[in-house]
Parts: C-alpha cells; structure tokens; sequence
C-alpha cells in the first residue's frame, strides 16, 4: 500500500465533491425510473397491500409520493398519472388499516 494516499485530498477537492453528488442524484434518478417501470408493467397487487404492514404501506405512500415531486420537477405528468393511480389504491387500503 502506497504511502501517498490520503482520503483527506480527496474530501477536500470541489470537483470530487461534484463528481460525487453528481453521482448521487445519478443513482437517485435510475432507481426511481427502474421502480417506476416495474410499477407501470406489473402496478402494486391491491392482495399485496393488505398483507403488508401498515409501517410499510407508510414507507410505500412516502416512496411513491417522492417519485412522484422528482417527476414533477421533471414536468412528465404522464409518469405521475400512473404513480397517482397506485397512490390512490395504496391510500385506500392504508385508510382501512388506520
């Protein structure tokens, strides 16, 4: 192992900064686009629903509610039609459960 590494150079670079916040949203962007693919080919079992627990129904709803400001922002109402649809199925189940 070298002695001229130091994490500290690298923590301290603006450009590496931006490479790895750039990165990030990234890796935000395709996660959120590969969920809502597999959301518009398949949506989300209303059976499955039922048979979650209601903290995960909470985190699902603020998953959905995410994907759905980032497309939004990105104006593709389109995507966020879908994503009220599931949104709307996984509220009225979450109400029964409340």
């Amino acid at each position: 192992m070298s002695d001229d590494f130091n994490i500290d150079d690298y923590m301290d670079d603006p450009d590496f900064e931006n490479k790895m916040e750039e990165y990030r949203t990234q890796t935000i962007n395709e996660a959120i686009d590969i969920n809502f693919d597999n959301i518009k080919e398949k949506g989300i079992s209303e059976w499955h629903l039922r048979h979650m627990p209601k903290q995960e129904l909470k985190e699902l709803k603020a998953t959905l509610i995410y994907m759905t400001k980032h497309y939004i922002d990105f104006e593709d109402y389109e995507r966020c039609a879908v994503l009220k649809t599931e949104l709307e199925k996984l509220e009225s189940i979450l109400e029964r459960v409340s």
